[in-house]
């Protein structure tokens, strides 16, 4: 199967226990490939992503010195998955390379406007579907898709694709991810209680 280029959509806090996310996008399925990473990660990867600028330097800026000093990035590629881990190959300018977490691998997408891909088949297998309104709800984004920018005439049709009861598969398989980590209904309400009050 071939490559697939995946959107970055920001680091997400998700759930009771404010899990920290960084969350893909592979737009030909509009699809979901959450990556769980560390807080400080999150942290770290959030403020570069904003453009804070330590005093010092940090492991993000240090790795894209060194890949802008061998010539800068070829590509960034989601090389395997296992047990939760994603394993992502940089491949630098020069021919090398180098295997990074996703984390530093997000980073360096950033700077040097390299997206990130993967073969179709391995983001079957780590990919969820989240219909507008879960990605409204959970994260706060709305994206854009195909059936949304069709004409007014074809608007309703698009917005009854949405409900949660339109794509049994892919309710489950949302529904599932969310059961895995813990999570259930009552946690995210409960959760905007707390805010409100």
């Amino acid at each position: 199967m071939s490559d697939a280029t995946l959107e970055f959509h920001g680091i997400h806090q998700v759930g009771p226990e404010d899990d920290v996310c960084a969350l893909l996008r592979w737009p030909e399925e509009n699809r979901l490939i959450p990556v769980w990473i560390s807080p400080i990660e999150g942290m770290q990867l959030a403020a570069a992503l904003d453009g804070h600028q330590p005093n010092r330097p940090n492991s993000h800026d240090l790795i894209c010195e060194i890949l802008e000093a061998t010539g800068g990035v070829e590509s960034i590629d989601v090389a395997n998955y296992h047990q939760g881990t994603f394993m992502v190959d940089i491949k630098a300018a020069n021919g090398e390379a180098y295997d990074a977490r996703v984390s530093d691998a997000l980073a360096v997408s950033e700077f040097f406007n390299v997206p990130i891909s993967a073969e179709a088949e391995l983001l079957a297998q780590v990919s969820v579907y989240a219909s507008d309104a879960d990605l409204k709800e959970y994260f706060d984004l709305e994206i854009s898709t195909p059936s949304q920018d069709d004409s007014e005439t074809g608007s309703e049709s698009a917005e009854s694709s949405t409900s949660a009861s339109g794509n049994a598969q892919a309710d489950a398989d949302f529904e599932a991810m969310m059961r895995s980590l813990g999570m259930e209904e009552k946690d995210f309400l409960s959760g905007d209680d707390e805010e409100k009050s």
